[in-house]
C-alpha cells in the first residue's frame, strides 16, 4: 500500500496513453481539472471529484498539473485481504468490480474534510513510522474505504452493507476470474453451490439488479475494452469471450447498446 499526496510529484501518476496497472487505485482530487477516461467512459474531473480503478482497467489521464491538490491511493489486492484478514474485502466495496454504476463520486465538502483528515495521518504514520503504526494505518485505511462505500452506496442508492452473506462476494469475484469463458447464471451456481433463486435474491439486495443482469453487464464491459483498445476482429472478439459465433456476440452487443459492435468501435477506436 502507498499513498502520496498529488502536490509532492504530480507527474508520477497521470498517463495519457490508455494504459493498464496490476493494481488497485483510488485518485482522490481535491482540486484540478481535466477529465479522465475509465473503461472507455469520458469523465470530467471536478471539485473532491473521487476515482476507484480496479486492476487491468484501461484508462487514460488529461490532467492540468496546474494547482492540483489531492492524493493518490495504491494497493494490491492480496495486501487488503491480508491486511484485513479477509480474502473478499475488495469485492464487499460496492465502488470496485462494479459494471452497473460509474467507478467514481464527488464527495460533499464536509465528507471530503473527514476523510482528508484520515489520508493526511496515513501519511503521517508512513513518514514517521513506529512499532504501533501499522495498528493506526490499518484503522484509518479500514475507516477511510468503510466510509467511502458508505457514501458511494447512499449516493448511487445501492446497499452499503459490507457484511451481508459472503456469496454475492464470491460471485463478484468468480465474474472476475471467469467472465470471458462463463456467462450462464447456471454456471456460476454450480460454482457457488447455491441455486438461481437464491442467487438472485442475494445479488438484488446487494446491486439492485439480477444475476443475469450483472453478468451481462460485466460481459458488456469486456466486449468494450476488446473493441476500444486492440485490433482483434470481431470474430476473434467472440471467440476470445467465448461466443459460440460471432452473430451471438453482435446480437449481444445489440441490445445492450442498441447498436453494432462495429459502430461502436468506429466512434471509440483508441489504438
Amino acid at each position: 500500500m502507498d499513498l502520496h499526496r498529488f502536490e509532492t510529484n504530480p507527474n508520477v501518476f497521470f498517463e495519457p496513453k490508455p494504459h493498464i496497472t496490476d493494481f488497485f487505485e483510488i485518485f482522490i482530487f481535491q482540486e484540478a481539472s481535466g477529465t479522465i477516461e475509465l473503461n472507455g467512459e469520458m469523465i470530467s474531473i471536478s471539485e473532491n471529484s473521487l476515482f476507484f480503478i480496479c486492476p487491468f482497467q484501461n484508462k487514460s489521464c488529461d490532467i492540468s498539473l496546474k494547482g492540483i491538490k489531492g492524493f493518490h491511493l495504491v494497493f494490491q489486492h492480496n495486501f487488503l485481504s491480508d491486511f484485513f484478514d479477509d480474502k473478499l474485502f475488495v469485492y464487499r466495496l460496492q465502488y470496485f468490480f462494479n459494471s452497473n454504476h460509474p467507478q467514481f463520486i464527488t464527495l460533499k465538502q464536509a465528507d471530503y474534510s473527514i476523510l482528508k483528515l484520515a489520508l493526511n495521518e496515513i501519511i503521517s504514520e508512513i513518514e514517521n513510522f513506529q512499532n504501533d503504526s501499522h495498528h493506526l494505518i490499518r484503522s484509518l485505511l479500514y475507516f477511510s474505504l468503510s466510509k467511502l462505500n458508505r457514501l458511494y452506496s447512499e449516493h448511487y442508492q445501492i446497499s452499503s452493507n459490507t457484511q451481508s452473506n459472503s456469496i454475492v462476494y464470491q460471485f463478484k469475484e468468480l465474474l472476475e476470474k471467469h467472465i470471458r469463458s462463463k456467462h450462464s447464471v447456471e454456471h456460476y451456481c454450480q460454482l457457488l453451490k447455491v441455486n438461481r433463486h437464491k442467487l438472485n435474491a442475494l445479488v438484488k439486495q446487494h446491486a439492485d439488479c439480477t444475476s443475469k443482469e450483472l453478468i451481462n453487464n460485466r460481459l458488456l464491459q469486456e466486449v468494450k475494452t476488446e473493441l476500444r483498445y486492440t485490433d482483434k476482429t470481431i470474430a476473434e472478439i467472440a471467440h476470445a469471450l467465448n461466443f459460440s459465433e460471432s452473430n451471438n456476440l453482435t446480437r449481444f452487443f445489440q441490445k445492450m447498446e442498441d447498436m453494432s459492435p462495429s459502430s461502436y468501435r468506429k466512434n471509440t477506436k483508441m489504438i
